[in-house]
């Protein structure tokens, strides 16, 4: 079915900014108005992102024709906030309702025979739904993680597209299953992002291959009882470790390291002699430096 996305919000919109206006009791309408035009517009396979312009444009004609009328700012204000958000809400319940049923183990109707998880921080999932949408189908669950019908190596392609529209500032950890074993995916999504968020990494898109030392000596206890033995020294030293940290963020370059310190490059080499005289690992070597980054977030945890 073709119809105006401008047009229709604007005459399901138009009573709850005239209630806004000039009473109180707009809420409960915005509510159903709100939901019935959300479903009209799912069921139209609607894009994300035409929604999203026709509800800024309606708006800001409905609001400003309002206000010419002596309508109260801050009431269609509200009134506004509140459409959008109970719009979203319902443009993304039959995708939430397939999300939550094949991460909780089963395979409904309309279900792909394998998903990538992905788990998401740094930015709101709403607003990674919409930039993954403009670039195909993706499934949002009410947990916040989201679905790609898409292979591990295509959704890692299409995640650090996304990340890079964010401008770097989010973190995506990703697992791939059938559906049938879609609850495994998560769990390790979200122990790849808990590994990456207590190792200090930089923003990026991980994947278990990028944390496979780390995720073996957090299961070992004795890996971790040794490991901490030996970086004992270490940890007890706070500027060693926020040297690590730093190289670490910088994916082990030191002069970026530096500059993020506030020190000179002779002084991030001394450290790493410090470092290496220490524990024997040298942060200087990229698996070292992840050993070391292993150990200071299993420090954190205790």
């Amino acid at each position: 079915m073709l119809f105006d996305v401008g047009r229709l919000l604007h005459e399901e919109f138009l009573p709850v900014y005239r209630a806004a206006a000039d009473t109180d009791g707009w809420e409960d309408m915005a509510v159903s108005v709100a939901h019935r035009a959300g479903s009209r517009l799912a069921s139209a396979k609607i894009s994300i992102a035409h929604m999203v312009m026709a509800l800024r444009s309606t708006d800001r004609l409905l609001t400003e024709a309002m206000l010419d009328d002596g309508g109260d700012a801050r009431a269609l204000a509200a009134a506004g906030t509140a459409l959008a958000a109970e719009l979203m809400s319902a443009f993304c319940a039959g995708d939430d309702g397939l999300a939550d049923a094949v991460l909780a183990g089963s395979a409904p109707d309309g279900a792909a025979a394998f998903y990538t998880v992905v788990s998401v921080r740094g930015a709101l999932p709403i607003r990674v739904v919409s930039a993954f949408r403009d670039r195909g189908p993706v499934l949002l669950a009410t947990s916040g993680h989201l679905l790609l019908p898409a292979a591990e190596a295509a959704a890692l392609s299409l995640c650090l597209d996304v990340q890079k529209e964010f401008g770097g500032e989010v973190w995506f950890s990703v697992a791939e299953r059938p559906v049938a074993r879609m609850a495994l995916a998560r769990r390790e999504a979200d122990e790849i992002d808990a590994l990456v968020a207590s190792l200090g990494r930089p923003p990026g898109v991980y994947r278990i291959d990028d944390v496979l030392l780390e995720s073996a000596v957090m299961e070992t206890p004795e890996a971790r009882d040794e490991l901490g033995k030996v970086l004992a020294p270490l940890l007890a030293n706070p500027v060693l470790v926020e040297t690590v940290l730093a190289l670490l963020e910088a994916d082990g370059n030191r002069a970026v390291a530096a500059k993020k310190l506030f020190i000179h490059r002779s002084t991030i080499d001394y450290r790493s002699w410090q470092i290496e005289q220490l524990t024997g690992l040298s942060p200087v070597n990229p698996r070292d430096l992840a050993v070391l980054g292993t150990a200071i977030g299993m420090g954190g945890e205790r």
